[in-house]
């Protein structure tokens, strides 16, 4: 499928004339490619269960996290460790908004490795998954599995009461290396805290940065913040 499209968009641009604009060339890109229908639930998950190519079953991920619900979950977590559909796994379940599917990327975290594992991370904090707070803060401690810095950024996404907790702690007593991080998803998290109304948390977060890291930007830039706070 990707080769023809390609050769298709080459086709068309090639045919414009020398003095065509920026604009009319990416018109005639976009008509030379055909545009596919959207696939149904369950004409996506066929293609998952099926023996359809990486691109297929890459797209089928796509739709599913787009309008898919919990009976997709499955299929889509079976998928979180494969070399090539992995990202595109763990992006449908990213989109789907029912809870089992922020459960189906925690529990594959103990299992997962690498670009995997950092990816599944990144999906918890777009999702603002609290439950998984408990297990970012031991991601963001633990040096071996190399995924400290997605923890902890997660974990300011998320931006709630334990989560600012959890980047309290990797401030304090976490891995010198993964401080000036935390600080960074503390600020974020400082901001989800005011907007909820606990500004007390916020400022305490933001306190903690300027301990860690007294002499950074970082740390003026959570002063601003704290500063900002005042009275709320």
């Amino acid at each position: 499928m990707k080769p023809i499209r390609s050769l298709l968009l080459v086709s068309a641009l090639f045919a414009l004339p020398a003095v065509a604009s920026a604009a009319a060339a990416k018109k005639a890109a976009a008509e030379a490619i055909p545009k596919l229908p959207p696939m149904s639930e369950a004409q996506a998950l066929a293609v998952l269960n099926s023996d359809a190519g990486v691109q297929e079953k890459a797209r089928a991920c796509q739709e599913l996290g787009n309008y898919a619900g919990p009976k997709s979950v499955s299929a889509l977590a079976a998928l979180l460790d494969h070399e090539h559909l992995g990202d595109y796994a763990r992006s449908g379940l990213e989109g789907i908004k029912d809870d089992s599917a922020g459960k189906a990327l925690r529990d594959a975290l103990p299992r997962l490795q690498g670009r995997q594992l950092a990816g599944a991370i990144n999906s918890i904090g777009v999702r603002r998954d609290s439950a998984a707070v408990a297990e970012l803060q031991k991601l963001a401690l633990d040096t071996k599995r190399g995924a400290a810095a997605e923890a902890v950024a997660s974990l300011g996404l998320i931006g709630n009461a334990d989560a600012a907790k959890a980047l309290q702690q990797v401030l304090a007593s976490g891995p010198a290396d993964v401080r000036t991080p935390a600080a960074h998803a503390a600020l974020v998290a400082a901001e989800h805290l005011a907007k909820a109304g606990n500004a007390a948390a916020a400022r305490k977060l933001l306190d903690a940065v300027t301990k860690a890291l007294p002499s950074s930007f970082v740390a003026e830039t959570a002063r601003k913040q704290a500063a900002a706070l005042k009275g709320r």
